[in-house]
């Protein structure tokens, strides 16, 4: 059982400065040190929360320019593929009138060579049936 004596109290008193010693030097020191850990956590907390958010948008805006470049890069290619449409149409019709315009050269140039042939061919089949008149008939044929 236990004995309320002097050396009861003495414990008793030693007891209670242990704790004001404890809680003095000890305690209150890493209580301290808690709450500055704990509010620096929050701070992170907090500021982890802000970089995510920061990211988030960072990554949208991204995209959105991405978006934006393939637009103009779109736009750029259907400019560029109907000019190049436009100019291929071109080049094309200023081929087909060289063509129509070397065949008409063709033409004209064949039919003044059969002209000019049928000029010679006249005079030389004149030429020809009075010689072949001279010698049938055996005389010279007026004509």
């Amino acid at each position: 059982m236990i004995e309320l004596n002097a050396s009861f109290l003495i414990q008793l008193v030693n007891f209670f400065v242990m704790i004001l010693f404890l809680n003095y030097f000890l305690f209150k020191p890493i209580m301290e040190i808690v709450d500055r850990r704990n509010k620096t956590l929050k701070g992170l907390s907090t500021d982890a929360v802000k970089a995510a958010a920061d990211a988030a948008k960072a990554l949208k805006e991204y995209e959105e320019r991405g978006l934006e470049a393939k637009r103009a890069t779109s736009a750029i290619l259907i400019a560029a593929r109907q000019s190049a449409a436009a100019e291929q149409e071109n080049i094309l019709k200023d081929a087909r009138q060289r063509y129509a315009e070397t065949v008409e050269a063709a033409l004209a140039k064949i039919k003044a060579d059969i002209k000019g042939a049928e000029v010679g061919l006249k005079g030389e089949t004149e030429k020809l049936s009075r010689e072949m008149a001279i010698r049938l008939l055996g005389r010279e044929v007026r004509g």
